[in-house]
């Protein structure tokens, strides 16, 4: 990558059914070439040849392949987050088994990521991880998170170990969803996989 910070935003946002439907072909082809390269031997020319595209329609809508990588990136991520926020705010659920929740849905997801786009999926949230877009979402599950530990626990906590235990829960369940999504485990092994993570987190924070 240069060292010169790349552009991530697309060069335009297509309004035509055609245009829409260019930018996804492009993000396919993105994916099938990172499942079939890898993100070391990622480039914008056989991103456009697996696309059927020149390199220049390419660039009409994307300036280089980080902002590429950085739309699924993108994509992704949010749609994920609206869910765990969902599952977060669903009062009618005792806290532990929002937490199995929220771990059955991350590891399942990052698993089908995996498989979808090859061991490369893992790569590119660091390859992205700087973007100030990307830190701004870090700091909104971080806080998410923390306020989840503050109100599910019995008694009023010091601020300073609601915090831990809000980055211990994120730490973990993405730690272990990235090293199961490298294993292609069944579904039925990731939901054992995060009834046990989840259990010995909400022992650990103590939660009811």
């Amino acid at each position: 990558m240069s060292k010169n910070k790349p552009t991530l935003a697309p060069r335009k946002r297509p309004k035509q059914a055609r245009s829409q439907q260019m930018q996804q072909d492009i993000l396919d082809a993105c994916i099938r070439v990172l499942r079939r390269d890898g993100i070391a031997r990622l480039t914008t020319p056989r991103i456009a040849e697996a696309a059927g595209i020149s390199v220049g329609s390419l660039y009409q809508y994307f300036p280089n392949k980080e902002a590429i990588l950085y739309a699924i990136h993108s994509r992704t991520t949010e749609i994920a987050w609206i869910e765990v926020q969902r599952i977060l705010d669903d009062r009618g659920l005792e806290a532990r088994e929002r937490l199995r929740l929220i771990a059955r849905f991350y590891f399942h997801g990052e698993t089908e990521d995996v498989a979808r786009m090859g061991p490369a999926a893992l790569d590119i949230d660091h390859f992205v991880g700087q973007d100030a877009r990307h830190q701004e979402l870090a700091q909104q599950v971080a806080t998410r998170f923390t306020r989840f530990v503050r109100e599910s626990l019995p008694r009023k906590a010091r601020s300073g170990d609601v915090e831990f235990a809000s980055r211990l829960v994120v730490t973990v369940i993405d730690g272990v969803g990235r090293n199961l999504a490298q294993q292609g485990l069944p579904a039925d092994v990731l939901d054992e996989w995060a009834r046990a993570v989840a259990k010995m987190l909400a022992d650990f924070i103590g939660l009811p």
